[in-house]
């Protein structure tokens, strides 16, 4: 593993130069932090998510995003500029993580050559590089991979733990939760499970009982919203994004569960019962078990079909979707679809809808769908029985 350090070495050098040499007003001008910090200042009136306000950030990643703040008022006050540093400093220390346990991943997989090739190759990835400076996303990519190498290396409860505090920052890393099912027998993936759920309640149970209706609010404002930036979106006629409201909303009840945009003109039954059904086929003949390759291709597809199925696409998903890809595919197949999806998000999100050119969602939309659908077919080769 030494020579893998070289990489990891370089990967956080760079991410540390341009945090210290960039103004936090340029760093983030795309991105989320201004709204993260807008939402973390109601802590300055003893006013918390879950509780005195809904979140539609899952609770893990909003009380770090408060004690980041509170951080930055012991250096300098609070002020924005703090702020972003040090969010930006931890979202490094999350991304060399991440880094780290794909080498450990890919070596495990492909061998140590192999594993030298894709550690360059993903430290010199522009998507993961600006939506850590963007967004909480490598946060979850994190999660991921820790729960990824814990599961291939036997430490089944550990990675169950990591599931369930990943699911606590975002939903997707219960998508993990197929593959063991897959690969293990109904006791120990019912023992998996069990491990996750407890985990799920020790940190959403307290908050319901505080919280009371912020709280269901807030978890019931993650399927709430309305289709965005999807062939769905489209069909809807909803050329927005998944950008909700100012930061004061979210003390309006109210808002918590109203749609933005226009409403479904799919049902949504009929959707998850299709989807459902390829799901199940997909479950019944992939076989990834005595492979931890397979294993972690068919957490891919998993993930490339819920994003097929999903009403919503958020750019910065890429940074959890582009680990498993070059970890699933042949080298120069991997790298071809990570290349032509972040070509295609990028020209959508901030090339041309930052400029206001939203119609433009009817190339970008229609082609990132057939990427995604090519990558599934892709994927399903690699898992199949």
């Amino acid at each position: 593993m030494k020579r893998l350090r070289l990489p990891l070495l370089l990967f956080v050098t760079f991410r540390l130069m341009m945090l210290a040499t960039f103004l936090p007003q340029d760093l983030a001008r795309f991105g989320d932090y201004p709204y993260y910090y807008s939402l973390a200042r109601f802590s300055d009136d003893s006013y918390l998510p879950f509780i005195h306000y809904w979140s539609e950030h899952l609770p893990l990643f909003p009380f770090i995003s408060i004690a980041i703040y509170h951080l930055s008022r012991l250096v300098s006050g609070g002020s924005y500029e703090a702020y972003v540093y040090l969010f930006g400093g931890m979202m490094v220390a999350f991304d060399a993580g991440s880094l780290w346990l794909f080498l450990r991943l890919a070596r495990r997989l492909w061998g140590e050559e192999r594993a030298l090739q894709l550690g360059w190759t993903y430290s010199m990835l522009f998507v993961p590089l600006i939506f850590c400076w963007w967004t909480f996303e490598g946060m979850t990519a994190f999660f991921i991979l820790l729960a990824l190498v814990l599961l291939v290396e036997g430490h089944e409860r550990g990675s169950a733990v990591v599931v369930g505090l990943g699911t606590m920052t975002k939903l997707v890393p219960l998508l993990i939760l197929p593959a063991v099912v897959c690969t293990r027998p109904p006791r120990r993936w019912l023992s998996y499970a069990l491990v996750v759920g407890v985990v799920v309640v020790a940190i959403a149970g307290p908050l319901l009982w505080v919280g009371g209706p912020y709280a269901v609010a807030s978890f019931r404002s993650i399927v709430a919203r309305g289709s965005y930036e999807t062939i769905w979106a489209l069909i809807d006629g909803n050329l927005g994004t998944g950008l909700l409201g100012a930061a004061t909303d979210h003390f309006d009840l109210a808002k918590a569960t109203a749609p933005t945009g226009n409403p479904a003109r799919l049902p949504e039954w009929l959707k998850a019962g299709l989807f459902g059904l390829l799901y199940l086929f997909v479950f019944l003949r992939a076989d990834p078990r005595d492979s931890p390759r397979r294993l972690v291709a068919f957490v891919c597809l998993v993930l490339v079909i819920f994003f097929l199925w999903s009403k919503g696409w958020s750019p910065q998903w890429q940074v959890f979707l582009f680990p498993l890809i070059l970890l699933s595919l042949p080298y120069r197949r991997g790298l071809l679809f990570v290349l032509a999806l972040s070509a295609v998000n990028l020209a959508e999100w901030p090339v041309l809808l930052g400029r206001g050119l939203n119609e433009w969602l009817w190339v970008t939309v229609p082609v990132r769908t057939g990427l995604f659908v090519l990558l599934a077919v892709e994927l399903w080769r690699m898992v199949r029985g």
